[in-house]
């Protein structure tokens, strides 16, 4: 082991405390996307109802910067001086230990009810060996990058964010260092964070004129490669990362966010209450349908770039110190489901999938989608506590944290 890898591991040992309260959100946000998934289950809504549950697809965009700014925030200084072997394998291995067991559950868990409905249909025979290949794909997280069914949105759809997931994973050693070595102030850090969300709005635009207006691409592969494509979403992972650098050089800086937490309390209120205004705003504001094609791929082209910096804003509220959210992201049960936010995220498709089968009638009572919902969230409770947390023991092995 050399001297880097050395201090990185020693480095490693010195785990920083939880922010906790960032846990419950991710409860929250996972709860959004379960709502959208079951959005054709609650019956006739009124358009602002709907529109609002649309919403919840945004909860991908927080888990991606979210995922950067944790990350940061706890392995920056494995990779402060480089990328040495020895840590950038360590930690993939925590990450995949954090990641697969239930990643892989859940695709086992969706499987029968995706063979059985192919097999009522009789495309099973027909194109049995193509969806034995795409499930490979799945199960080793790559269909993020084919944009075609069955390969993506297909096995378990909404583990797509995990394959993404994986590739941002890769480069986050290489990110890190990259951030944490050339941009040593304030200001570089706000350029550097600007540079990322109009970078990806960007790339996001180009990408679209190019499928609408250089060559032919159906809507379909349209849609998988505008939601789904790692290097698409990119942006935002990197957004969290410059957040997470920025939380990490303020927080124990003589004056900083952690020596004047009373003094930032009503600073941080502020902040909540104006992402929160902002979000609802851009969820409920309508989308431009024409005639100006520039001003309509200026509209698609911000879909997920306009809530990179409000929820950005957010997690370092929340991050910061106590908040007017505190009383219920505090609360023992809300932690306990953020824990369990990951799991839910992954296992609830299957109970969609089953509804969608008809067992139980073409259009399920109240009663059993109510079923359905809670009994997902108790579900993955048990998932967290039953898989998640032994095999990401035995996963990780003697590795750090």
């Amino acid at each position: 082991m050399t001297q880097r890898e050395t201090s990185a591991s020693t480095r490693a040992t010195n785990a920083p405390p939880d922010l906790t309260e960032l846990t419950s959100l991710r409860f929250i946000a996972a709860l959004a996307v379960l709502v959208l998934h079951y959005r054709d289950f609650l019956g006739p809504l009124p358009g602002w109802v709907l529109r609002g549950i649309v919403g919840g697809q945004y909860g991908v965009t927080f888990f991606f910067i979210l995922s950067g700014f944790i990350l940061t925030y706890r392995y920056h200084s494995w990779f402060a001086t480089g990328v040495g072997d020895v840590a950038f394998w360590r930690f993939q291995r925590l990450r995949v230990a954090r990641l697969y067991p239930v990643y892989l559950f859940g695709l086992l868990l969706d499987t029968p009810w995706h063979l059985i409905e192919r097999a009522q249909v009789g495309q099973l025979a027909a194109v049995g060996t193509t969806y034995w290949a795409s499930w490979l794909l799945n199960a080793v997280g790559l269909q993020a990058w084919v944009p075609a069914v069955p390969f993506a949105m297909f096995w378990n759809t909404p583990a797509w964010s995990v394959s993404a997931e994986f590739f941002f994973y890769a480069s986050f050693p290489f990110l890190v260092h990259g951030l944490g070595r050339r941009l040593r102030s304030t200001a570089c850090l706000a350029f550097a964070f600007v540079l990322a969300v109009c970078g990806g709005i960007a790339l996001y635009g180009a990408v679209i004129y190019t499928m609408n207006y250089v060559v032919a691409v159906s809507a379909e592969a349209q849609y998988i490669v505008l939601v789904y494509n790692p290097m698409l979403r990119f942006s935002e992972f990197v957004a969290g990362s410059l957040a997470g650098w920025y939380f990490v050089r303020m927080q124990y800086q003589p004056g900083g966010l952690r020596h004047r937490d009373a003094s930032l309390g009503s600073a941080r209120n502020v902040v909540v209450m104006l992402t929160l205004t902002a979000i609802a705003a851009r969820v409920w504001m309508p989308d431009y349908t024409g005639p100006d094609r520039w001003v309509w791929l200026l509209d698609v082209s911000v879909k997920y770039g306009s809530f990179v910096l409000p929820f950005t804003a957010l997690i370092l509220a929340v991050a910061s110190g106590h908040t007017v959210l505190s009383g219920l992201l505090l609360r023992p049960w809300m932690v306990a489901l953020g824990e369990a936010s990951y799991a839910l995220y992954i296992i609830h498709w299957s109970g969609v999938t089953i509804l969608k089968m008809g067992y139980f009638g073409g259009k399920p009572s109240w009663a059993v989608v109510a079923l359905f919902l809670f009994g997902t969230v108790g579900a993955s409770v048990l998932c967290h506590r039953w898989i998640e947390v032994p095999w990401r023991a035995k996963l990780r092995g003697s590795s750090a944290f």
